[in-house]
């Protein structure tokens, strides 16, 4: 695995480092409407979730020396997930800037982060996701992701539907 990698965008910090990640805000973020795939979770199971993926942690930073007092970390209000093995494969999940912070930017400028440390990795072979019809563009402009067309080449995705999760598919 690689260093941490931070970058900037107005008051917020978008970060690779793990000791940023905050549990208990990922599972407040789990538990709105906005976030509907996923649902809370135990914070043992969350954290070891967490630990065993390259977490995008988005943080706003403070204003003013006020704002500091008392806190150890910038609150985390967004999220990019990857599941991978940092050289070849990759799967995006948990995707997320809370609402307060939408209409700024930080979506974009996020995955623009994924997009940068993928292309990173000299033996990168293949990023997954998945997302409804009103993410698809954004996917495929930034990330230059396609949709998978069921048996082109010969191949196919297969899928299998856990306890865990929300999604109907």
């Amino acid at each position: 695995m690689s260093s941490p990698r931070e970058w900037y965008k107005d008051n917020f910090l978008f970060s690779t480092n793990p000791s940023l990640i905050q549990p208990s805000a990922v599972n407040a973020a789990f538990a709105t409407d906005y976030v509907h795939w996923a649902k809370p979770m135990e914070e043992a199971l969350l954290k070891k979730m967490l630990d065993n993926s390259l977490c995008f942690g988005v943080y706003e930073l403070p204003k003013t020396s006020a704002e500091i007092a008392g806190r150890s970390h910038p609150p985390q209000i967004g999220l990019a997930r990857l599941i991978t093995d940092h050289v070849s494969f990759a799967y995006l999940t948990d995707v997320y800037i809370l609402a307060p912070y939408q209409g700024r930017g930080l979506g974009k400028f996020l995955i623009n982060c994924v997009d940068e440390v993928l292309d990173s990795w000299p033996q990168f072979r293949r990023a997954l996701l998945m997302a409804d019809s009103k993410e698809k563009r954004f996917y495929e402009q930034i990330l230059r992701m396609r949709e998978f067309v069921q048996g082109e080449h010969g191949f196919t995705m297969m899928t299998r539907k856990g306890e865990g999760s929300v999604i109907p598919v």
